[in-house]
């Protein structure tokens, strides 16, 4: 299922296409977006600091912007079992900042040398479908010429490339890894 439906796309782009053919462009700029930003679904990532002391801190920075924290869990050694945060044993600050706390249910100093985050990312739903407009637009006015002359008229296409590179540029990037700090 794409972002747009091609009714939906019909709305800001007149074109001749068949709903087919114009589902097949909105899907395709889909992948674009999702290769560009990731997915809308929760994620979870995982951070491994072992052997590496100076590498565990009290901030810990997340690769998307965070909406709301799942679970957070964390332990010392590959051995250990799992310690599931409460959430009064860190701080989110900001969208990508989590704090770990001295206070609270499991109080630590500085975060475990693994820990697992499980989250919701910040809704970018209405840049994803702007975006998916444009990518479709462009699409959809693509010829593969650089020039094209219709009677008196001539006719100059801008690079695609470009053009697609600029629209994608709309979206977060969010192939970031995560940061300790």
């Amino acid at each position: 299922m794409t972002i747009l439906t091609p009714e939906k796309l019909r709305e800001h782009i007149e074109t001749d296409l068949g709903d087919p053919a114009l589902l097949r462009l909105a899907a395709a700029a889909e992948q674009m977006i999702i290769r560009e930003a990731g997915e809308t679904t929760p994620v979870t990532e995982t951070r491994n600091e072992w052997g590496f002391p100076s590498g565990r801190h009290r901030t810990l920075y997340t690769a998307r912007p965070v909406s709301s924290i799942t679970t957070i869990k964390e332990r010392d050694h590959p051995d250990d079992t799992q310690t599931t945060l409460a959430t009064d044993d860190f701080r989110l600050e900001g969208v990508r900042q989590i704090i770990r706390l001295q206070e609270g249910t499991n109080p630590r100093l500085l975060w475990a040398q693994h820990v697992e985050l499980v989250y919701t990312t910040d809704s970018d739903d209405e840049i994803r479908k702007l975006v998916q407009i444009d990518l479709v637009k462009l699409s959809v006015m693509y010829s593969g010429a650089q020039r094209e002359r219709e009677g008196d008229f001539d006719f100059w296409h801008h690079d695609t490339a470009k053009e697609t590179n600029a629209i994608l540029g709309m979206l977060r990037n969010a192939r970031n890894n995560p940061i300790v700090v």
